[in-house]
């Protein structure tokens, strides 16, 4: 949300926070899981857009359905696949929040290179699947749909939210969604609590403490959990499979303590740290995609 748009917004927030805390918390569920439209995202970054979204020529598109839609996913088959009796071994990769697939192709050639089918999608409500609104329960969802359509899943590689929705997924935190299963786990600038990330969120926004109460209800509502049930730590805990962790010391949108406390699930998980990338440069990096794949072919 842009500066002058926030400006004008908290007052409103805080205001209605005070005589209508439902309604409020209704409104900030709805702004919480609505993305920028995505030619508001082409116009702020456009040559980087066009760039990554060429990288997705080489991939076979496909359509796969879920509950609420549709998702895109792009499929980068290993050479001579053709020729194997049976699909070769998947690796998923999972963008993060106003992002695209096209953002994760980096990690592509190494990996088919080492014999693996690598699939890419678009969340809901990103690139071009389709919906307005994406949550965890719709990313959980999205999740398992393409895990069960490219089974069967060795690793997933994910960035910042698609962290999450990954761990949501793979430790069942929410309730009536198929369990997606994987052999590995990379999360790169991922979050560790998504409690924080929402009082975080409803206190840049000026939603005050009753407004803040109606919004985590309506989180419960729509997830089957309240948010402390998304704990990364606690759920990483839960899935305790190998697991590496890279962060940048310097990211400016999600601390590195995230990283810290998510390494504290146990010695299953590696904590790389790196310096000088970022939030997102960090998916480009040399030394970053070399060292998921390593971790991924183990």
């Amino acid at each position: 949300m842009s500066g002058p748009a926030l400006r004008l917004i908290r007052p409103l927030v805080h205001m209605s926070s005070l005589v209508a805390p439902r309604a409020a918390g209704h409104i900030a569920f709805r702004l919480f899981c609505t993305p920028p439209r995505r030619k508001q995202r082409t116009a702020q970054n456009g040559s980087a857009v066009k760039s990554a979204q060429g990288r997705l020529a080489a991939a076979e598109r496909h359509a796969i359905p879920y509950p609420c839609g549709s998702v895109t996913a792009y499929v980068f088959e290993p050479e001579g696949a053709a020729e194997f009796e049976t699909p070769a071994p998947t690796v998923l990769l999972l963008h993060g929040w106003t992002s695209e697939a096209a953002f994760m192709t980096a990690f592509v050639a190494p990996l088919t290179g080492a014999g693996f089918r690598v699939v890419a999608y678009d969340l809901p409500a990103h690139g071009n699947s389709t919906g307005s609104e994406l949550n965890l329960p719709l990313g959980v969802a999205s999740l398992a749909a393409v895990a069960r359509a490219f089974a069967p899943i060795h690793a997933i590689v994910s960035h910042s939210f698609g962290g999450a929705i990954a761990l949501a997924a793979m430790a069942r935190s929410v309730p009536g969604q198929p369990e997606v299963t994987a052999s590995r786990l990379a999360m790169i600038a991922a979050p560790s609590s998504m409690t924080q990330i929402t009082r975080q969120f409803g206190a840049t926004i000026g939603l005050g403490r009753r407004g803040q109460a109606a919004l985590e209800r309506r989180i419960h509502v729509v997830a089957g959990a309240p948010v402390e049930t998304f704990e990364g730590r606690d759920q990483l805990e839960t899935i305790g499979l190998p697991t590496l962790l890279i962060h940048c010391r310097d990211d400016r949108e999600l601390e590195f303590r995230h990283a810290e406390a998510l390494a504290k699930a146990g010695p299953f998980v590696t904590l790389e740290p790196v310096k000088g990338l970022g939030h997102r440069r960090i998916l480009q990096a040399r030394a970053v995609v070399e060292s998921v794949t390593r971790f991924v072919i183990g």
